[in-house]
């Protein structure tokens, strides 16, 4: 074929979207068609899976059509995944970044995955391993592995290649967490104790602990610790959450296990510890759900505290943590020791500390009297906290025992916060709902 022919051939068979038109594919070079036609293939079938797409609706299918569905759109992103993730190395090294005027092919495929550049590396760095362990290859492109499954497998045998069928054979047989615990395994096998100590000793020099707060108020913390520490870590919060989960259920509340777990970390840090330990298995001296006493600052306007309302300028705030409810403040009051730093406007008019206002012959008292959540029907034990009911603390309510009662967690938030109350007397206990019927808690 002479270079005019080869021309007008590579002319002739482009559509006017200027792609490839099979039917005179076999035209061009063997590698150029074969590579073309798979490119049409695979935008043709991309283009007729967006348009059946575009008029579908969930709502209009059966339960049983719909989990089927979800099969198979969980195959198709497991194969596009693997494609995209095959292809990532040789498009790494084309010139396609520097046509859209992006800085470096990392940035310009993470435009287009929408995702981070480090995540960019990843794949790219994941897409040339697979060149040299063919049977994850293999099994990528028959849509076995998940995205997660393929980093791990590949990050693994990178260490020890040999491995890359005993992991093959784990992600069959087990979950992601699994499979992850195979590849620590595999991980520690191929490493000398040496190795593992400067290892272990490279994590535990990066240790930390951060605390923030964001924007809407909401305390963030994130750590990383060394793995025995984690370890100790993981199963003091595991025991507590489990704890707070049966406190919960006698309470009547159903929450998440994220939130069991997060009240089982304040649990813990503060000594209010539920279970009834020191969280590494050990019974604390008096552990009966009695807080540790902790400092804590707080500062606002007296006139707000004693109204039971913020106005005008007033705040209520905690240093360093920012703005809270009013009502968490006069909550806080009750259970913690506080500098409270007493406001008229942007003047600080005094600072005073305001101590656990209960006396102990009155705490031995009332514990006695109230040995669970005085809530009816309510049977959590541990973990009760004092509240002032009948005449508030902020109203100068009196911290005498036929002003005292103990309550849950759950249910002190919410006559804290959501406009419960409790009224009566022991023995005869009432527990009443707000009215409104805007109520977040009545309507969640």
């Amino acid at each position: 074929m002479t270079a005019l022919t080869r021309g007008r051939a590579n002319e002739s068979e482009k559509d006017v979207s200027g792609r490839l038109t099979p039917s005179r594919a076999w035209l061009i070079h063997p590698h150029d068609t074969l590579f073309r036609m798979k490119a049409v293939v695979f935008e043709r079938a991309l283009e007729h899976f967006r348009a059946e797409l575009s008029d579908f609706e969930p709502a209009l299918i059966t339960t049983g059509d719909a989990a089927r569905l979800f099969e198979v759109f969980n195959a198709i992103e497991k194969t596009v995944g693997a494609a995209k993730t095959l292809v990532a190395g040789r498009a790494a090294v084309s010139d396609e970044w520097k046509k859209e005027g992006h800085r470096s092919t990392a940035a310009w495929m993470a435009t287009k995955t929408g995702t981070a550049e480090g995540d960019v590396h990843g794949m790219i760095e994941n897409s040339e391993r697979l060149v040299s362990l063919p049977e994850t290859t293999e099994a990528l492109r028959k849509g076995e592995l998940s995205g997660a499954q393929m980093r791990e497998i590949v990050a693994t045998a990178a260490v020890n290649p040999s491995a890359e069928r005993e992991l093959l054979e784990a992600a069959r047989g087990n979950s992601l967490k699994g499979l992850k615990d195979e590849c620590r395994r595999v991980k520690a096998r191929s490493t000398s104790e040496a190795e593992a100590r400067t290892r272990y000793e490279e994590i535990r020099k990066t240790r930390f602990l951060r605390m923030w707060t964001e924007p809407d108020g909401a305390g963030r913390v994130e750590a990383r610790l060394a793995p025995d520490d984690f370890a100790q870590f993981a199963g003091a919060i595991r025991k507590e959450s489990n704890a707070v989960f049966n406190e919960a259920r006698k309470a009547g509340r159903r929450e998440s296990i994220a939130a069991y777990q997060a009240d089982a970390l304040v649990s813990l840090a503060t000594g209010m510890s539920v279970s009834g330990t020191n969280g590494v298995g050990t019974s604390r001296v008096g552990a009966t759900g009695t807080r540790t006493p902790t400092m804590m600052h707080l500062r606002v306007d007296m006139a707000a505290l004693r109204r039971g309302r913020l106005q005008d300028d007033e705040s209520c705030e905690i240093p360093g943590v920012g703005p809270v409810p009013l009502a968490t403040a006069v909550n806080e009051v009750g259970n913690a020791i506080l500098k409270v730093i007493i406001t008229d406007g942007v003047d600080i008019r005094t600072i005073c500390h305001v101590g656990r206002a209960v006396p102990a012959h009155i705490r031995s008292a009332l514990e006695d009297r109230d040995e669970k959540c005085v809530v009816p029907g309510c049977d959590v034990d541990k973990g009760l906290e004092i509240d002032h009911y009948q005449i508030g603390f902020a109203q100068d309510g009196p911290t005498e025992l036929w002003n005292l009662c103990r309550l849950c967690k759950w249910h002190h938030y919410l006559k804290t916060h959501s406009g419960y109350a409790i009224t009566g007397e022991p023995g005869s206990w009432e527990w009443t709902a707000p009215a409104s019927e805007d109520n977040p808690v009545l309507t969640s």
